[in-house]
């Protein structure tokens, strides 16, 4: 499949990426988890497939989510889903082989937690993928809640 030009500055992202991590926050005890990432291309758009999955250390699942990493005239935009019944839409900036993303919107649904606001920094080195994600939910402001280091699996 033949890469849209506008996905070009982001072309480093693109494949399948696994790892561990681990979550962190005031309101919850630390824990560790693997995952599994992939970036694929969009059929001829300027937009790249995101998909998201993790489990714990016992090996049962913890969570997902999907969306579209999207290429515009300024800049990079992310759009996810969560199962949890948060949405969240993204603007960002990329500088080099990283991205940061700032969320302008976080939905969620009557039922979903009260997160307000969250930042995502994707870096890029060679076959190395790492990434944190700030996160602020309900009395609790912007606070590092995730950070992982993927290793590409395949492009």
């Amino acid at each position: 499949m033949e890469l849209h030009p506008d996905l070009e500055p982001v072309g480093f992202l693109i494949g399948s990426w696994r790892g561990s991590g681990r979550g962190q926050y005031p309101t919850i005890e630390p824990f560790s988890y693997t995952e599994e990432v992939s970036y694929l291309p969009g059929p001829g758009k300027p937009f790249l497939v995101y998909t998201q999955r993790t489990r714990g250390a016992d090996g049962a699942p913890l969570h997902s989510e999907a969306g579209y990493l999207r290429m515009t005239p300024d800049g990079p935009e992310l759009v996810i889903a969560q199962p949890t019944g948060l949405t969240e839409l993204h603007s960002g900036r990329r500088d080099d082989m990283m991205l940061e993303f700032q969320s302008i919107v976080v939905g969620a649904t009557p039922t979903a937690k009260p997160v307000g606001e969250v930042t995502r920094r994707i870096v890029v080195s060679g076959d190395e993928l790492s990434y944190t994600l700030d996160m602020a939910y309900a009395d609790v402001p912007l606070t590092l809640h995730l950070e992982a280091t993927l290793q590409r699996i395949e492009v």
